[in-house]
């Protein structure tokens, strides 16, 4: 019951609680400067859990085995797997250290910035989840895919949401200097998962998760390091919450959250697992607004559900439409 029920909200409240955690960490840090050694760390663990899971791997091959067996454990793996592997070894490495700037280097870097920029989290966190809506509309053109009416609704009714959060902010209202370039960031971001999303559909994802997760942590960790010195004077004030903010990130959101994420695309659907993100800008309203004290007008509540609810249209019916 927990598995088929349970699971989904943890990781709706994992995945939702990045924005919180994101928005306490650039209190004590300059953003740059958080990510990096965020991915750093990451793309360590990943490093030492994938060589575990090798020299286990190493440790099962290595126990007793038929004459038969053995024979073909020193033909097959040392001859035809590397056969297999290498024409596209550098292409595969390559397209997933690419995947991981954009998604761990552009996005997170642009969500981070606006939220040291000052912009709510439940409005980073609204933003960047219109990133299904973003990807159907642009997967017309790119992949000849055609949409139903239900998600075209969806699209429509998406970002007007989107737009009547947005209006008493940019009106000057609750956000007042809540700068324009604050948004510019937040609206980068949901352009760069956007991409990121759509290149591992287009080239394909050919490599093993824990593998590719460490590729995608390490370009990331590579990104900031290169940048971090160019657009900031890296600070960290090591107090207790900043701390804790960093733990949650690694253990819950880039450990937790994700894994959790593909359990539930393999043992449901794609479509049916990114239905769950049209959960995750209310929750993360509520939880900022219980935590930060943001602001939840009747008109902003408004606005979250319509999204949510365009969100929820276009991944809940996203098997290709009929001509």
């Amino acid at each position: 019951m927990f598995a088929r029920v349970g699971l989904p909200m943890v990781f709706v409240f994992l995945w939702s609680s990045a924005f919180v955690t994101g928005k306490i960490a650039v209190i004590y840090a300059t953003p740059f400067a958080f990510l990096l050694l965020r991915f750093s760390i990451v793309a360590l663990l990943f490093g030492g859990l994938m060589l575990a899971a090798k020299a286990w791997l190493a440790h099962q091959r290595r126990k007793p085995q038929t004459s038969a067996q053995e024979t073909s454990a020193h033909e097959t793996p040392a001859h035809e797997t590397p056969a297999q592997e290498t024409p596209d070894n550098w292409r595969t490495l390559l397209a997933t250290a690419i995947v991981g700037v954009m998604l761990h280097g552009f996005y997170l870097g642009s969500v981070f910035l606006a939220l040291s920029l000052g912009i709510p989290a439940g409005l980073a966190a609204l933003v960047v989840s219109m990133q299904p809506l973003l990807s159907s509309f642009l997967a017309i053109f790119l992949f000849a895919e055609a949409l139903r009416r239900i998600q075209w609704a969806g699209i429509f009714l998406g970002f007007v949401g989107v737009a009547v959060v947005l209006m008493p902010t940019i009106d000057g209202g609750a956000g007042g200097d809540l700068s324009m370039a604050g948004l510019g960031m937040t609206f980068f971001g949901l352009a760069a998962i956007t991409c990121g999303t759509l290149m591992q559909k287009k080239f394909g994802n050919h490599i093993g998760l824990m593998k590719g997760n460490f590729v995608q942590a390490a370009a990331a960790a590579l990104f900031y390091l290169a940048i971090t010195p160019l657009l900031e004077v890296p600070q960290i004030d090591w107090q207790t919450p900043f701390v804790l903010a960093l733990s949650w990130q690694i253990l819950a959101v880039s450990l937790g959250a994700y894994v959790i994420f593909m359990v539930l695309i393999k043992r449901d659907s794609m479509a049916a697992t990114s239905s769950l993100l049209f959960l995750v800008p209310p929750t993360t309203a509520i939880m900022a607004a219980l935590w930060f004290g943001e602001v939840l007008t009747p008109l902003s509540m408004g606005g979250f559900v319509l999204a949510s609810a365009g969100v929820y249209m276009v991944t809940h019916y996203s098997s290709p439409a009929t001509p």
